[in-house]
């Protein structure tokens, strides 16, 4: 299982597109990215601009080359109209928008009238898919965080053989025990976890909501035997996001623990974060 992440906050946008190639598929996950608009009272700079497009060209190239695509929920850093025209001949495995909030089911509506000629367009909330040797399998719909019960998202569990990986799409960190209880039974080598958002941890959202999160993590890291957990997205909207998860970074589970940048090898560059200094 071949798995790379195309774009996220430590390559400089906000996104968690991901890339996961096995002998039977490629799949392409959440093949979008945005910016901030407003952070520090300020736009955008120029390198995060800069950044957005080198981002959207690497994945427009991964949306050409895969067989099928997954949309896990109607926010713009996670799907886009913009490259709609891409979809042709693709089978796409989408989030069930018919419960969502008005604004929501609006983008959705936007994105499939604009698709050009998919091979099909499939709501997977809940449901299980075979492709030879490859199981995908969607979590039915969670909460984007605390409280946000009007925006819904899913998860999305991908298996070959031995190996398996776990994409959490949009849960704001927040392992709800109906989550830990779809998750606790399976082996994943690979968590792709979109981590809690620490820059408006505090007056917005409760430290006990936080720990908790990291206690569940920690038993999913033992549970499920996980190896590689790269933690990114909201998590890396603030640099200092480390100090943090300290507990979990010196876990001697893991083999990998760190950013989407770092499990590529590159230097993280929390652009969003650096705006003021920018």
């Amino acid at each position: 299982m071949n798995i790379k992440i195309l774009a996220s906050e430590s390559l400089g946008v906000r996104s968690y597109c991901t890339y996961v190639e096995t002998k039977s598929l490629k799949v392409i996950i959440d093949p979008g990215c945005a910016l901030g608009p407003n952070r520090f009272n300020l736009p955008p700079h120029k390198q995060e601009v800069e950044s957005l497009w080198e981002c959207w060209e690497r994945i427009n190239e991964y949306l050409k080359k895969s067989d099928f695509a997954i949309i896990t929920h109607y926010h713009y850093d996670h799907h886009h109209y913009r490259n709609a025209n891409l979809y042709e001949g693709k089978t796409l495995f989408v989030k069930d928008f018919s419960t969502l909030n008005p604004r929501q089911r609006r983008r959705a509506e936007k994105f499939l009238e604009k698709l050009k000629l998919p091979r099909a367009v499939v709501v997977a909330d809940g449901r299980n898919f075979y492709f030879g040797d490859t199981e995908i399998e969607f979590t039915k719909a969670l909460p984007h965080g605390y409280g946000r019960q009007d925006i819904k998202v899913i998860g999305v569990y991908i298996k070959e053989d031995k190996e398996s990986m776990f994409y959490t799409s949009d849960i704001s960190g927040v392992l709800e025990d109906t989550l830990v209880d779809f998750l606790k039974n399976k082996q994943i080598t690979t968590l792709i976890f979109d981590g809690f958002p620490l820059y408006i941890k505090g007056p917005v959202l409760k430290n006990k909501w936080f720990f908790d999160s990291l206690k569940k993590l920690d038993f999913l890291i033992r549970t499920c035997n996980i190896k590689n957990l790269i933690i990114d997205h909201h998590s890396s909207r603030t640099s200092d996001w480390k100090k943090y998860y300290e507990e979990i970074l010196s876990n001697k589970n893991l083999n990998f623990v760190g950013t989407a940048a770092e499990f590529l090898k590159m230097e993280p560059k929390y652009l969003e974060s650096m705006r003021r200094t920018l």
